[in-house]
């Protein structure tokens, strides 16, 4: 059980290790394409793209922030 836990926590490590460079590449490509939209149409999809990354950057770290918290509880001898 152990072994389980440390490795999910370890997972969870490492995706909050990457998500936030990920999601900054990804603003960054999407706020180019924003400036070099001439259509209007294409701005806002890209206004959308963006609050939606930020949501899911947010829902990924949230998570796996939560997936730590419970291994450390778990790991500790059960805090429930």
């Amino acid at each position: 059980m152990d072994k389980l836990v440390s490795t999910f926590t370890g997972v969870a490590a490492d995706v909050k290790t990457v998500a936030p460079p990920l999601a900054g590449l990804v603003l960054i490509i999407i706020g180019l394409i924003y400036m070099f939209a001439k259509d209007p149409q294409r701005k806002e999809s890209c206004t959308s793209w963006m609050i939606n990354v930020g949501v899911g950057f947010g829902l990924v770290y949230l998570g796996a922030s939560l997936v730590t918290w419970l291994g450390t509880k778990v790991g500790a001898g059960g805090g429930f």
